[in-house]
């Protein structure tokens, strides 16, 4: 994986959609303004704050937690920049908010999507000459650099690692396109996932490959196809519980349709893996 520092110059824009169904899916998203303020300058105005109650970081986790899936990811990254920026005073803050952040993406898969959107908003908040995206990517580099230390016997952690690298790759741009820096490690993860037998890593396995197919398969078609190849051998072979033989249908049909899936398919899969 590239090291934090080519990782941090990321500028967040703008992003594309997913059009199926599930955890985390069919959620748009757009960056905020990540503009720096001056190191040291006052936390937020008068005006922007209307003088509330801040939320400060564990509010703002708070706030990521409970947005339902409906939530306009645009609304949600400016609400998460306003109440950082309004926050957050000094770098000590900076760092703290980075690694709640983290630790906080880490307890759950479903938290990556959100995280990725909350950190494509504050990537370059910065207060005494450390910004955001510094201390997030260091903790997020070595943990993906020592997965294979701790990935058997920490499932959650590791899946959620894997989704959040996922996301990472698909909200971040650099002069608009996606940042080169995270598309093996986006691909080694989704390939990690599905390789294993765990039910949990399927799902979640499935669900990047199905958001970020896409995006990655234009530059890595041999390896994906390979993958594909993989997935069929297995959905066919005995051993292979029924369970993970719907996701991997799931995936082996929008991989098959272009990386589109109409309404009718996505809502019986939606069914079929409700009891997953």
């Amino acid at each position: 994986m590239a090291s934090a520092r080519a990782l941090g110059g990321a500028i967040p824009t703008s992003r594309t959609t997913y059009i199926g169904k599930g955890r985390g899916r069919g959620r748009g998203a757009a960056a905020g303004d990540g503009s720096p303020r001056q190191p040291g300058s006052q936390a937020g105005s008068a005006a922007g704050t209307d003088q509330r109650q801040l939320l400060g970081v564990a509010g703002i986790l708070e706030l990521l937690e409970t947005a339902p899936p409906s939530t306009n990811a645009e609304s949600l990254a400016e609400q998460v920049f306003k109440e950082a920026e309004a926050s957050i005073n000094t770098g000590d803050e900076v760092t703290k908010f980075a690694h709640s952040l983290y630790k906080w993406t880490l307890q759950a898969p479903d938290r990556a999507k959100n995280a990725a959107i909350a950190c494509n908003a504050v990537g370059q908040l910065e207060r005494d000459n450390i910004k955001f995206r510094s201390p997030f990517l260091q903790t997020l580099k070595k943990d993906y650099d020592s997965r294979n230390e701790w990935k058997d016997v920490e499932e959650t952690r590791w899946v959620s690692l894997a989704c959040l690298v996922c996301q990472f790759y698909k909200e971040f741009r650099v002069a608009g396109n996606y940042v080169a820096a995270l598309e093996s490690p986006a691909l080694t993860c989704i390939e990690m996932l599905l390789s294993t037998s765990s039910i949990k890593c399927h799902v979640y396995g499935v669900e990047q490959l199905c958001d970020l197919g896409p995006i990655l398969y234009p530059k890595n078609s041999e390896k994906i196809d390979e993958m594909m190849d993989d997935l069929r051998r297995r959905l066919l072979a005995s051993d292979t519980l029924s369970s993970s033989r719907v996701l991997f249908l799931e995936a082996l049909e929008f991989y098959a349709g272009g990386w589109e899936m109409d309404e009718t398919a996505v809502d019986y899969y939606t069914n079929k893996k409700a009891g997953i």
